[in-house]
Protein backbone atom coordinates (compact mmCIF):
# COMPACT_ATOMS: atom_id res chain seq x y z
CA UNK A 1 0.00 0.00 0.00
CA UNK A 2 1.01 3.63 -0.70
CA UNK A 3 1.97 5.60 2.07
CA UNK A 4 1.60 8.46 0.45
CA UNK A 5 -2.10 7.52 -0.24
CA UNK A 6 -4.46 10.75 -0.16
CA UNK A 7 -6.46 11.11 3.55
CA UNK A 8 -10.36 11.51 2.69
CA UNK A 9 -10.89 14.94 1.90
CA UNK A 10 -14.47 16.68 1.98
CA UNK A 11 -14.99 20.35 0.13
CA UNK A 12 -18.35 22.33 0.07
CA UNK A 13 -19.17 23.96 -2.83
CA UNK A 14 -21.53 26.88 -2.07
CA UNK A 15 -20.16 29.63 -4.98
CA UNK A 16 -18.47 29.96 -8.29
CA UNK A 17 -15.23 30.82 -6.22
CA UNK A 18 -15.59 27.25 -4.29
CA UNK A 19 -16.42 25.82 -7.86
CA UNK A 20 -13.15 27.11 -8.99
CA UNK A 21 -11.08 25.72 -6.06
CA UNK A 22 -12.24 22.41 -6.79
CA UNK A 23 -11.62 22.52 -10.30
CA UNK A 24 -8.17 23.48 -9.86
CA UNK A 25 -8.13 20.75 -6.60
CA UNK A 26 -9.41 18.11 -9.53
CA UNK A 27 -7.06 18.69 -12.08
CA UNK A 28 -3.98 18.51 -9.56
CA UNK A 29 -5.08 15.20 -8.56
CA UNK A 30 -2.30 12.09 -8.66
CA UNK A 31 -4.37 9.75 -10.41
CA UNK A 32 -1.42 6.86 -10.08
CA UNK A 33 -3.63 5.92 -7.52
CA UNK A 34 -7.86 5.58 -8.13
CA UNK A 35 -9.91 8.08 -6.35
CA UNK A 36 -13.79 8.01 -5.91
CA UNK A 37 -15.56 10.83 -5.95
CA UNK A 38 -19.09 11.88 -4.45
CA UNK A 39 -21.02 14.70 -5.21
CA UNK A 40 -23.90 15.32 -3.51
CA UNK A 41 -26.34 18.15 -2.57
CA UNK A 42 -25.15 19.25 1.69
CA UNK A 43 -27.82 18.69 3.79
CA UNK A 44 -29.15 22.28 5.02
CA UNK A 45 -28.89 21.75 9.21
CA UNK A 46 -29.07 23.98 11.73
CA UNK A 47 -26.54 27.11 11.99
CA UNK A 48 -24.23 27.86 13.96
CA UNK A 49 -25.95 31.26 15.12
CA UNK A 50 -29.12 29.09 15.84
CA UNK A 51 -27.24 27.02 18.12
CA UNK A 52 -25.75 29.54 19.82
CA UNK A 53 -28.89 31.13 20.74
CA UNK A 54 -30.50 27.73 21.82
CA UNK A 55 -27.81 27.46 24.38
CA UNK A 56 -28.49 30.99 24.93
CA UNK A 57 -31.44 30.76 25.97
CA UNK A 58 -31.50 27.30 27.86
CA UNK A 59 -28.94 28.88 30.21
CA UNK A 60 -31.67 32.21 30.49
CA UNK A 61 -34.72 29.44 31.52
CA UNK A 62 -32.27 27.56 33.95
CA UNK A 63 -31.52 31.13 35.95
CA UNK A 64 -34.84 31.71 35.23
CA UNK A 65 -36.25 28.71 37.20
CA UNK A 66 -33.45 28.89 39.70
CA UNK A 67 -34.36 32.68 40.72
CA UNK A 68 -38.55 32.50 40.72
CA UNK A 69 -38.82 28.51 41.74
CA UNK A 70 -35.52 27.66 43.10
CA UNK A 71 -35.07 24.65 40.88
CA UNK A 72 -31.67 23.35 40.34
CA UNK A 73 -31.78 21.30 37.21
CA UNK A 74 -29.05 22.13 34.07
CA UNK A 75 -28.98 23.98 31.56
CA UNK A 76 -29.12 20.57 30.08
CA UNK A 77 -32.50 19.35 31.62
CA UNK A 78 -33.96 22.19 30.77
CA UNK A 79 -33.21 21.44 27.01
CA UNK A 80 -34.41 18.49 27.30
CA UNK A 81 -37.79 19.24 29.06
CA UNK A 82 -38.44 22.09 26.81
CA UNK A 83 -37.92 19.75 23.25
CA UNK A 84 -39.96 17.25 25.29
CA UNK A 85 -42.60 19.59 25.89
CA UNK A 86 -42.95 21.58 22.74
CA UNK A 87 -41.31 18.88 19.96
CA UNK A 88 -44.14 15.85 19.40
CA UNK A 89 -42.10 12.38 20.09
CA UNK A 90 -41.66 10.30 17.26
CA UNK A 91 -42.81 6.56 17.55
CA UNK A 92 -40.53 3.74 15.98
CA UNK A 93 -41.67 0.22 15.51
CA UNK A 94 -38.46 -2.64 15.88
CA UNK A 95 -38.36 -5.89 15.34
CA UNK A 96 -37.29 -8.36 17.83
CA UNK A 97 -35.13 -11.21 16.48
CA UNK A 98 -38.84 -13.58 17.43
CA UNK A 99 -40.62 -11.62 15.36
CA UNK A 100 -42.01 -9.61 17.96
CA UNK A 101 -42.88 -6.00 17.24
CA UNK A 102 -41.92 -3.33 20.05
CA UNK A 103 -43.23 0.17 19.95
CA UNK A 104 -40.61 2.96 21.29
CA UNK A 105 -40.88 6.59 21.75
CA UNK A 106 -37.78 8.50 20.55
CA UNK A 107 -37.76 12.42 21.62
CA UNK A 108 -36.70 14.82 18.99
CA UNK A 109 -33.53 15.98 18.32
CA UNK A 110 -32.76 19.75 17.51
CA UNK A 111 -29.25 18.55 16.21
CA UNK A 112 -31.15 16.86 13.69
CA UNK A 113 -33.38 19.80 12.83
CA UNK A 114 -32.69 21.95 9.62
CA UNK A 115 -32.52 25.40 9.53
CA UNK A 116 -36.12 26.09 9.18
CA UNK A 117 -37.61 23.41 11.69
CA UNK A 118 -34.76 25.15 14.08
CA UNK A 119 -35.81 28.70 13.60
CA UNK A 120 -39.27 27.20 14.18
CA UNK A 121 -38.18 25.78 17.19
CA UNK A 122 -36.73 28.48 18.50
CA UNK A 123 -39.95 30.55 18.06
CA UNK A 124 -41.92 28.03 19.86
CA UNK A 125 -39.38 28.63 22.47
CA UNK A 126 -39.14 31.86 22.81
CA UNK A 127 -43.29 32.39 23.29
CA UNK A 128 -43.24 29.53 25.46
CA UNK A 129 -41.13 30.98 28.17
CA UNK A 130 -42.91 34.78 27.03
CA UNK A 131 -46.49 32.83 28.37
CA UNK A 132 -44.64 32.17 31.59
CA UNK A 133 -42.85 35.92 32.17
CA UNK A 134 -39.66 34.99 30.78
CA UNK A 135 -37.97 37.31 28.10
CA UNK A 136 -35.52 36.07 26.41
CA UNK A 137 -32.48 37.72 24.60
CA UNK A 138 -32.63 38.55 20.68
CA UNK A 139 -29.06 39.54 20.71
CA UNK A 140 -28.84 41.57 17.47
CA UNK A 141 -26.04 39.53 15.87
CA UNK A 142 -27.55 36.27 16.36
CA UNK A 143 -31.13 37.24 15.72
CA UNK A 144 -29.37 38.94 11.65
CA UNK A 145 -27.61 35.87 11.52
CA UNK A 146 -30.57 33.46 11.88
CA UNK A 147 -32.93 35.84 9.86
CA UNK A 148 -30.78 38.46 8.02
CA UNK A 149 -30.84 41.91 8.61
CA UNK A 150 -34.35 43.82 9.41
CA UNK A 151 -35.22 47.21 8.73
CA UNK A 152 -37.94 47.34 11.90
Amino acid sequence: MNCKAMEKKELTIKNEFDKNSFINFFTALDLTIPKKIIIEDQKNSRTAAQNRLLWLWNNEIQKFMFDHSGITASAFDWHETMVERLCPTVNKEITLPNGETVSIQERTRTSKFNTKKMTKYLEMLDAYCASFGLLLPHPQDLMNAIYGKRNI
